[in-house]
């Protein structure tokens, strides 16, 4: 048996396709793809696989992931190429790892996600929102109630954003957020919340989001620090203080 992680890319309109249905379609294109899937015991056999954090209806991705077992295969490029042949537009496969038996399920590694976040032209704020973003986020904390199982919460968002950076030119902004099981900073949520410091209203719909990767977490020891699930650039590390 051999435990994969796939990275795939989720552009254009299939971004209005929810999560369930995401599974549910990754499910038909491994058997057109005759990828040789490990299947589950019992009376319900359902195919192995486990997804890292789902996306948003709406946000676009170069940097999903999902973990499954097959039986057999020629090679992760085979795997690659067959799931590439029968994708529909909007999905496509950008390279599949071989994990160690071992390993942790890739929801159970993430822990931070980086984004890509602007206004959609019919949206744009009427004032300069890098600029007054940036004195935000200078702020020593950021408050911002949050919705939880038990009810809402107040939450300090500061120690959830560990870097971020704006594009004047592309109008965009770059911020690289928590996403683990024990703290998840959502995009909709910090605009929301500085839109409210500044009086100003916000609809979620006039954000743009696009999830460049999920990080997961690495402690060497003497030096802790996040990259990507999958990735060979030592430039895409992000060290962590502590």
């Amino acid at each position: 048996m051999h435990k994969l992680r796939l990275k795939f890319s989720k552009t254009g309109p299939i971004k209005f396709v929810g999560h369930l249905d995401i599974m549910r379609y990754f499910q038909k294109a491994i058997r057109r793809a005759e990828v040789d899937i490990k299947y589950s015991e019992g009376f319900s056999p359902h195919q192995l696989l486990s997804f890292a954090q789902p996306l948003s209806v709406g946000a676009t991705s170069d940097g999903e992931y999902l973990d499954m077992t097959v039986n057999s295969m020629v090679s992760t490029t085979d795997v690659m190429n067959r799931l590439n042949s029968v994708m529909n537009e909007g999905i496509t496969i950008l390279a599949v790892e071989e994990l160690d038996e071992h390993s942790a399920k890739a929801m159970t590694d993430t822990y931070a996600a980086k984004y890509v976040l602007s206004f959609r032209p019919n949206s744009k704020p009427d004032f300069d929102w890098i600029a007054e973003m940036e004195k935000y986020l200078s702020g020593d904390k950021l408050p911002a109630m949050k919705k939880t199982k038990s009810g809402m919460k107040e939450i300090d968002m500061k120690p959830m954003i560990f870097a971020h950076e704006f594009d004047e030119k592309e109008q965009t902004g770059t911020f690289l957020l928590s996403m683990s099981s024990l703290e998840t900073l959502k995009p909709t949520l910090l605009f929301g919340a500085f839109f409210e410091s500044i009086g100003k209203e916000f609809s979620t719909s006039s954000l743009n989001i696009h999830r460049v990767d999920i990080y997961k977490l690495v402690d060497n020891g003497d030096r802790r620090y996040i990259e990507p699930f999958i990735t060979n650039d030592m430039n895409e590390r992000f060290y962590l203080n502590g």
